[in-house]
């Protein structure tokens, strides 16, 4: 009788081990948001789980609560804000960061990675401290300014992961063929960056959207944005109105994601 190699048999033990390993946390990152979907369609007026039910009443509820249309339109201005303004700073950063021919360019990345690695409530305290002793209180534009200060690494290290991997002699070919450094930006770099800046943008809108560590303390009375008015639905309600919200924030999220991997494709990032 042959009995298979200890190697052999070695290695299939560990690829069946790090498989399930693998399988088991996707589970533990994907099953929460699972049952937070299914509790949103409960016919019930108190959260449990399994349902006894199936119904939409939930989010036609969110949509006729004035207070949640109010709280996703704020996000949604702070997340296109944020989004903006990673891609106004993030590019002739990361440019600068991959393409500069001088000393700091790791430090300046470092720099750029620091906010961060910062806890977010650590800078939400701090930018909110710091606006108050210029006199500036708690708004759109200051929780705008504060989540992209804590995202724009996202952005910035996307696209130098696309630099790092694009071939310089591309650029030099079009400034030897005439091209000044401004149309070699336009016509060969900005096309081949393309890809990561709307990766790096549709994750950064994501993060200015739900990011409730930094905004708790940054918003402003009256603006309100959708992950802090669903903190204080939760200390107010038991009702799968709560779960409803939350299943309107991961359809978004999923959509996001949908379109850029139906646009680009989610490996066309670091190609």
């Amino acid at each position: 009788m042959k009995f298979p190699d200890r190697s052999a048999l070695g290695d299939m033990l560990g690829t069946g081990a790090i498989v399930g390993m693998g399988l088991f946390a996707l589970f533990l990152l994907v099953a929460p948001s699972i049952i937070v979907l299914i509790i949103s369609f409960d016919t019930r007026a108190f959260v449990s789980f399994p349902p006894q039910g199936f119904t939409f009443d939930w989010y036609l509820r969110v949509f006729e609560q004035r207070v949640l249309v109010e709280a996703m339109l704020n996000s949604l201005q702070v997340g296109i804000t944020v989004t903006l303004l990673c891609i106004i700073m993030g590019v002739p950063t990361a440019l600068v960061c991959v393409r500069g021919q001088f000393r700091g360019t790791t430090a300046l990345s470092i720099f750029v990675l620091v906010p961060h690695m910062v806890p977010g409530i650590v800078l939400g305290v701090a930018v909110l401290f710091a606006a108050a002793a210029i006199g500036i209180s708690p708004s759109i534009g200051l929780q705008s300014i504060s989540i992209t200060v804590f995202v724009l690494a996202v952005m910035v290290r996307t696209l130098m992961s696309r630099l790092q991997r694009m071939d310089p002699a591309l650029e030099e070919a079009a400034a030897n063929l005439g091209a000044s450094p401004f149309q070699t930006l336009r016509t060969v770099t900005f096309p081949l960056l393309m890809p990561a800046i709307l990766a790096g943008a549709v994750f950064t809108f994501i993060e200015g959207f739900d990011n409730i560590s930094v905004a708790i303390f940054t918003h402003g009375f009256r603006d309100r944005p959708l992950p802090v008015e669903l903190l204080a639905l939760v200390q107010t309600t038991n009702t799968p109105l709560v779960a409803a919200v939350s299943g309107v924030q991961i359809v978004l999220a999923i959509i996001a994601l949908i379109v850029v991997a139906a646009s680009i494709g989610l490996e066309g990032v670091n190609e």
